[in-house]
């Protein structure tokens, strides 16, 4: 997609957060930003969901006319906020929610708003919202893992297809909830379904994110598994970044330095920043 130089400075980021602007978070910018500070992150990108959520808790609405409103508004808090604090950079992000008959006009959206860095994200299989561990177990108890697990990376490779987006956002959120019903998640089992998705990904320029909200679910695992880390280095993905996926402030930064020492070990040399949806290398 595009090119990116290395920079030789070592650089902490958070680049998946919710603030007020998300409907599951209520946390202001201003504590979001201080307690970030406080961990030691360098660079933060706002990445709120751009659909909203009935109260029911149901699977999302998402319309052009809403998010390009709320996300005018989310870019324009974040440029006065930013002002005030001048030892940290604030990038301006959102979460797409893969719903094939939203794709157009997120599509729109996405060409109309001057984002930094977005995030592809597959939360829900059919019409369960399978990232909730509560609401995900009404279908994780009628099927096997090869059903969910299955059309979750069906989604994704559609997903990747569409191809609007920086990088993939928790690419095997599908254990979430899936490690309760059906046991530890093994990438092997579905590498034939991964791997097309990783080389689609190289092919478009689409990085993947460490998410550290794994390890604080009950999977007790970074998103996504060394093993999938470990082929997204052998494949040649060039870009990754790392997130909390914080909706509340005491979230911010969690573990950041884990995925660090994570893509460490595995040998990947670099993370990516994001301005104008353009990528920046920084050496770990």
């Amino acid at each position: 997609m595009y090119n990116a130089y290395i920079k030789y400075l070592k650089m902490k980021i958070d680049y998946h957060t919710h603030n007020h602007f998300s409907v599951d978070s209520s946390q202001s910018t201003i504590d979001l930003i201080e307690h970030a500070i406080k961990m030691g992150i360098d660079e933060i990108c706002i990445t709120n969901h751009i659909e909203t959520f009935p109260q029911d808790g149901g699977t999302g609405i998402f319309t052009y006319e809403e998010a390009f409103e709320r996300f005018t508004q989310v870019k324009k808090e974040i440029d006065d906020i930013q002002k005030d604090f001048p030892n940290i950079k604030i990038k301006f992000g959102a979460e797409l929610e893969y719903i094939e008959e939203w794709m157009p006009e997120m599509k729109r959206l996405v060409d109309d708003i001057d984002f930094d860095f977005l995030i592809g994200s597959v939360h829900v299989v059919d019409e369960v919202v399978i990232s909730n561990t509560e609401l995900s177990q009404e279908l994780y108890k009628k099927v096997d893992e090869e059903h969910t697990y299955s059309r979750y990376f069906e989604q994704m490779f559609k997903m990747v297809e569409w191809g609007n987006f920086s990088v993939v956002g928790h690419f095997d959120v599908c254990k979430k909830g899936g490690t309760d019903i059906y046991g530890p998640f093994n990438p092997e089992k579905h590498k034939k379904q991964i791997i097309p998705i990783l080389e689609l990904m190289k092919q478009k320029g689409i990085g993947i994110e460490l998410n550290t909200s794994g390890l604080r679910s009950n999977c007790k695992e970074i998103y996504p598994h060394t093993d999938i880390l470990k082929w997204c280095k052998e494949i040649g993905i060039e870009h990754y970044t790392t997130g909390s996926d914080g909706h509340e402030t005491k979230d911010i930064g969690w573990n950041i330095d884990k995925a660090m020492e994570i893509l460490k070990e595995i040998g990947i040399k670099t993370i990516s920043t994001y301005e104008k949806r353009i990528p920046t290398k920084f050496e770990i």
